[in-house]
């Protein structure tokens, strides 16, 4: 665990800095609450679609299923970072510690880009079955694919060698080369919130053509979210 006194490995704490406060909690908060919504969520649907006459388990609905496995991924990597540092000021930690950090953050990057995958491409057919447009639904799975191949492959080059990756901050004797990860971070980020600006669009050619009111619209559309769970 952490100390609650500098290690001397990451240099004295800065003026002001309790080093006995830290994060974890916060970050349990986050995360415990989205990861149980999400279950209840997703078990709802698939509930509902098994007890409705006549309706089988569609495509989305079997690509939401690993999408919440890898979620809980997520989540469990939240928490198995945390008696490593993760949540606590960087003085606090020993260099074993940082590095084992750095390796959660690697699995943690390609399990986040998994399930990101499957919730989108989940929501891409979703809208492919009620809608039924197919050239849209092309290009929304090509993005969606496209990221998640786009963001496995950098983080498995972005050090060479890969365990550069983690003792790129650790060990001044480590040789090797790396791109700028929070450069890589900032980008993975950017990205993925523009191919979700560009999925949440999807329908709404379909919808504007509609004849009822902006209100019903409206209605629509927040259906189409609340469904896209």
């Amino acid at each position: 665990m952490p100390s609650a006194v500098a290690t001397g490995d990451f240099g004295p704490a800065p003026p002001g800095v309790d080093l006995t406060k830290n994060q974890t909690g916060n970050l349990l908060g986050a995360v415990i609450p989205v990861a149980v919504f999400g279950t209840i969520a997703v078990g709802l649907r698939i509930v509902a679609r098994l007890r409705t006459k006549d309706v089988t388990l569609a495509t989305d609905d079997y690509l939401i299923i690993p999408a919440l496995i890898f979620s809980w991924g997520t989540a469990i990597s939240c928490f198995l970072s945390i008696p490593y540092g993760n949540g606590y000021h960087l003085q606090s930690l020993t260099i074993e510690e940082f590095t084992v950090v750095w390796k959660i953050l690697f699995a943690y990057v390609m399990i986040y880009a998994t399930a990101v995958t499957c919730t989108k491409a989940s929501i891409v057919m979703f809208y492919g079955r009620i809608f039924g447009f197919r050239w849209t639904l092309g290009i929304g799975l090509f993005l969606v694919i496209g990221y998640w191949i786009t963001i496995i492959v950098t983080i498995n080059v972005a050090c060479r060698p890969l365990p550069y990756f983690w003792l790129l901050y650790t060990d001044p004797t480590a040789k090797g080369v790396c791109i700028d990860v929070p450069k890589f971070f900032f980008g993975n980020g950017i990205a993925a919130m523009l191919i979700d600006v560009i999925i949440l669009c999807m329908p709404m050619p379909i919808i504007s053509k509609l004849q009822m009111p902006l209100s019903q619209k409206v209605a629509v559309v927040g259906i189409l979210l609340l469904g896209s769970l």
